[in-house]
């Protein structure tokens, strides 16, 4: 028996019909509209089934709550992230070609989708980040370790860390002058590129 739409909500599962991916898809579009306005506190079921073009309950029948919709938010920007990475790293040893190229291909992910940007900022900076999100972060933060230890930067995960810092700052001074900044991504380029 196949599950009902409630059981698919509650399970985060992908919509099995074309209509319905195209209304969660249209939901998350909205929601990520919504939080580029209105930040965090105004990113409510009601504003975003109203952005979506959708009755309230329809939120329901794709995302639990206000909750699980904000973490398919955080899931889809990090999805984003992990593949605009990938890509961009393809063919490249581990070192500093690898980290630059990484931390290039995360500032344009967080550009692209800056209105999500700032709800992950604004969640870490109030302190509701979920474990499910921490772990996310955790995950790409561990992608750039290989290339920190190659580079002989001890300790390796604080370094690691301190990396991704730097890459998050530069990424707020983007979505605050809502565009690149060469000098932005001139001063991480020559921090990673500096001899030990």
């Amino acid at each position: 028996m196949p599950p009902s739409p409630a059981d698919s909500a509650r399970s985060g599962s992908t919509p099995v019909t074309p209509k319905g991916r195209g209304t969660k898809e249209s939901l998350l579009k909205a929601g990520e509209a919504v939080a580029e306005r209105e930040g965090l506190a105004g990113l409510s079921v009601s504003a975003v089934a109203a952005r979506a073009g959708v009755a309230k309950g329809t939120f329901y029948v794709y995302f639990p709550d206000r909750d699980a919709f904000v973490d398919a938010l955080h899931q889809r920007f990090y999805d984003q992230v992990a593949d605009r990475v990938s890509t961009a790293v393809a063919g490249f040893e581990p070192g500093r070609e690898l980290l630059v190229a990484a931390v290039d291909a995360y500032l344009d992910v967080c550009l692209a989708n800056h209105g999500v940007k700032a709800l992950v900022f604004e969640m870490s900076a109030r302190g509701v980040m979920t474990e499910a999100m921490a772990e996310r972060v955790a995950r790409l933060t561990k992608l750039a370790e290989p290339s920190v230890r190659a580079l002989g930067m001890t300790p390796a995960r604080i370094s690691t860390r301190l990396i991704m810092a730097l890459a998050s700052e530069a990424a707020l001074i983007e979505l605050e002058a809502g565009h690149k900044v060469p000098s932005a991504r001139g001063t991480v380029h020559a921090l990673l590129n500096a001899e030990r």
